[in-house]
């Protein structure tokens, strides 16, 4: 299957695409006011930025043993 070879990176910016979704749905639809919208998208986007660099410092690492 295609996401079994996705890094735990790929996997975690899918989710926050879907999740982004779902929060301005909500809040289109009056059920969250936009500053509550954004602080959630801007708190899952930290975490996301968190993953990455964790990841990222992975591969660094990996560049670093074939050296």
């Amino acid at each position: 299957m295609v996401y079994e070879e996705l890094t735990a990176f790929e996997r975690a910016l899918a989710r926050f695409g879907d999740k982004v979704q779902y929060i301005v749905g909500l809040e289109i639809g009056d059920k969250m006011t936009p500053e509550t919208a954004y602080q959630e998208i801007k708190s899952m986007m930290k975490d996301l930025k968190k993953l990455r660099k964790k990841e990222k410092e992975s591969w660094n690492e990996a560049e670093e043993d074939l050296l």
